[in-house]
């Protein structure tokens, strides 16, 4: 019997301990929910207090919108082919220049290849025939020089020939001359002779002088009659050389013409084409026009383009976002505003951005299933930040900074009460010796006004003081029911572990 009680003693200790345990930790944990309760009923009914602070104020404008390239390049083809090696994919990155796609130009080139080679035996043939009418030409203008050198001769010949016959003339004309005063003379001795030896001398002399004479007359009047033909001669010889000339300028003529007309030669029309070819050859290697990341692609390798764009390609470094304005802010958005950017996957981090376009245009858009259009204006945000982390794509916060100031003196907006005679008031929080916190009247002026705070410039409120935030109809003096809900909270917990 004694071995048997033994046994069951332990087992009904432990029960007895763990009922305790459930029943302590019930309590424990009904009288927190029961004071946490408590705790949140009384706090429905306190007045809320914000430390004054020296805050930078921003008065901005929240919209959103989604991330996109400023700069969007849909790259394009006039080649119908087959692609032939494809170098990148949806989200590559790409630096201008690189290429991108590569069709199948083996035909284009045979065909290239072909048509160069005719067109280099063109060519040949086209050099050749002109060094030769170019040797020609040059020859001709040799044959003018010949022939009007050796036309120039003979006018050289018949002039000398006619000066010779003049000089002979003149020549007889002298002796003539002579010949006639001595003659004078002798008729004048002879006339004058005594003796019969010397008239008979004279006589003879003067015979002989009317023979000369004679002679002389005769030689003139031959040689004069031969003048005509000297004039002729030389008037043959320059026309000679008239006749050469032209023949020999209407040669030089003919070479020339032939020289000129070769550059009417259809020979330019396989240049045209192997150009064509070229170019088209050239288009079969596609590459990038700009650096960027490739966000869309519409070809595969081994397929025919059915469509214009091969691809798109968005610059990542040069972001924006478009957004939509209210018609109640857009005359207040305007080029060069500073704007802040925030993304879901780049969580508390800000991006430096700036108001780029302001679209002054309203847009009708879709009717919303609340019955409201989507239409309205509209405004880019460009990102000047150059470390951002955003992404093509990516869901935007942006606010758009109308005005902003930085440190200054600030409360909540809603603490700022206004009084009839256009002043305005806050009301401090002020706890004495006592415990007892009551309401002191602070007069303000109000300033610049941001999405929570607003900037207030007063004597009689310094940094660290309390302000009601919510003043409600509490005046100066009144005692404000101020509760600190979070100590509260922490005692409680304390109490409850402590029970």
């Amino acid at each position: 019997m004694e071995k048997t009680k033994r046994r069951k003693k332990p087992i009904i200790i432990l029960i007895v301990v763990l009922v305790i345990l459930a029943l302590i930790i019930g309590g424990i944990v009904a009288c927190s929910r029961a004071l946490t309760t408590s705790l949140e009923q009384l706090g429905a009914g306190l007045i809320e207090v914000s430390e004054v602070e020296r805050r930078d104020i921003i008065n901005d404008i929240s919209v959103s919108g989604t991330v996109e390239s400023e700069n969007i390049v849909k790259v394009t083809t006039t080649v119908n082919g087959k692609i032939k090696k494809l170098n990148v994919d949806v989200g590559s990155e790409v630096k201008a220049g690189d290429v991108l796609c590569v069709f199948d130009s083996d035909d284009l080139q045979l065909q290239y290849d072909t048509l160069l080679k005719t067109q280099q035996n063109a060519d040949s043939l086209t050099e050749n025939t002109h060094k030769i009418n170019e040797r020609n030409l040059e020859n001709a203008k040799t044959e003018k020089a010949n022939s009007l050198a050796q036309a120039q001769r003979a006018i050289d010949e018949a002039i000398a020939a006619r000066d010779a016959a003049h000089q002979k003339e003149q020549q007889l004309v002298d002796r003539y001359n002579s010949k006639a005063a001595s003659k004078n003379d002798i008729s004048a001795r002879l006339a004058e002779a005594a003796d019969p030896e010397s008239y008979e001398m004279l006589a003879q002399q003067l015979s002989s002088i009317d023979m000369e004479l004679q002679s002389i007359d005769s030689q003139l009047e031959a040689l004069r009659e031969q003048y005509a033909s000297y004039d002729s001669a030389v008037t043959n010889a320059q026309e000679a050389y008239t006749n050469a000339e032209r023949s020999a300028d209407n040669a030089i003529q003919s070479y020339q013409d032939v020289l000129d007309a070769e550059q009417y030669s259809d020979n330019t029309s396989g240049k045209t084409e192997l150009e064509k070819l070229a170019d088209q050859i050239a288009a079969c290697t596609v590459t990038a026009p700009k650096s960027g990341i490739v966000t869309s692609l519409n070809v595969a390798e081994g397929s025919i383009p059915t469509s214009e764009a091969l691809m798109t390609i968005e610059d990542k470094d040069a972001l924006k976002i478009s957004v939509s304005i209210a018609e109640a802010d857009i005359l207040k958005i305007h080029e060069g505003q500073k704007a802040i950017v925030r993304t879901t996957a780049t969580a508390d981090k800000e991006f430096d951005a700036k108001v780029s376009r302001v679209v002054n245009i309203y847009q009708a858009g879709q009717m919303g299933a609340n019955g409201q259009s989507t239409g309205g204006y509209s405004a880019e945000i460009s990102v000047d930040d150059k470390d951002h982390e955003l992404l093509i794509g990516m869901n935007a916060k942006v606010k758009i900074v109308l005005d902003e100031k930085e440190d200054v003196l600030a409360v909540p907006f809603e603490a700022i009460i206004a009084d009839e005679d256009d002043t305005y008031h806050v009301l401090l929080a002020i706890t004495g010796d006592d415990g007892t916190t009551r309401a002191k009247a602070a007069k303000v002026t109000p300033g610049m006004e941001g999405t929570y705070y607003t900037e207030i410039t007063s004597d009689e409120v310094k940094v660290g003081d309390k302000v009601v935030t919510t003043p409600g109809d509490y005046q100066d003096g009144d005692i404000l029911p101020i509760f600190d809900f979070n100590a509260a909270m922490n005692s409680a917990n304390e109490g409850g572990a402590d029970e």
